[in-house]
């Protein structure tokens, strides 16, 4: 081989590689350029919240329909609410209008990409102390009864009560007698009539909650609730979510507040600012 012809070779190859090194940084400059999430970009995301209770994971929000469905996949909690559409989440990172642990979560996250983001109690939502009380497992009422016709209204759901009609006491279970209405004072005198040793339950779909009569004696009922599992909730939107052999408490928070959250989220768009 000539040296003419060798130097020509040589020339070519270097060229080819370095042609061939160009490509490759060009296609891994392209896998770099995937869009990533940053302050100022609007987004939209597909995601399913959760919280844990007792160990088991339950599902508080989404907006992906097969969890939503998924009732044994995927538990919920108490309070989780069916929603009317399953559209994407599109917010803008930073203009604060998510909780603080989704915003910084989600920054950095690349299109497509799937991440559980951690919130703790300090970055989601707050607890409000006031908000939380606490009641005796064992309790007493008068047998006769004078409720204002607002009361009367929250244990009997009726708005134009009937003398000596029966109602049954949707706070309690059983059944009272109307004995006597005084429209001008705006006053009903009632009748419990529980049968002791009988359990009943109060409200609806609180199958976990029990009232058991122990005694009735000198014009007055001593009951006690009897709670099987926790959370429950109630219909004024309480939480009964915490016991012991005493006391329990009904929590007007909700029902994520003060706990670590976690979500599971998809970033499928990108608006950069």
């Amino acid at each position: 081989m000539k040296a003419s012809t060798y130097a020509i070779l040589v020339t070519v190859m270097v060229l080819a590689g370095g042609l061939g090194a160009y490509f490759w940084g060009t296609q891994g400059h392209s896998s770099e350029s995937v869009p990533i999430v940053k302050q100022g970009d609007t987004i939209s995301v597909k995601y399913y919240g959760y919280i844990y209770y007792g160990g088991e994971r339950r599902i508080f929000d989404t907006n992906i329909e097969e969890v939503a469905k998924d009732n044994i996949t995927y538990p919920k909690t108490v309070s989780f609410k069916w929603r009317n559409d399953f559209e994407p989440l599109t917010f803008k990172v930073g203009d604060h209008t998510m909780i603080p642990g989704f915003e910084k979560g989600v920054i950095g996250m690349k299109l497509n990409e799937t991440k559980t983001i951690v919130v703790p109690p300090s970055e989601g939502y707050p607890f409000d102390w006031s908000k939380v009380q606490n009641y005796s497992l064992v309790q007493t009422i008068p047998v006769i009864e004078n409720l204002s016709l607002q009361d009367f209204k929250k244990r009997f759901g009726q708005q134009n009560p009937l003398d000596n009609a029966v109602y049954r006491d949707k706070v309690h279970g059983w059944n009272c007698l109307i004995l006597q209405i005084d429209a001008t004072k705006g006053i009903v005198t009632i009748l419990n009539e529980p049968n002791v040793g009988k359990y009943y339950q109060p409200y609806k779909n609180t199958s976990s909650l029990k009232i058991y009569v122990e005694k009735i004696k000198d014009g007055k009922i001593t009951f006690k609730y009897d709670i099987e599992s926790l959370p429950i909730l109630l219909p004024n939107g309480g939480i009964i979510d915490w016991k012991n052999d005493t006391m329990f408490r009904v929590n007007h928070n909700q029902e994520v507040a003060g706990k670590t959250l976690y979500f599971v989220v998809t970033v499928i768009k990108i608006k950069e600012s």
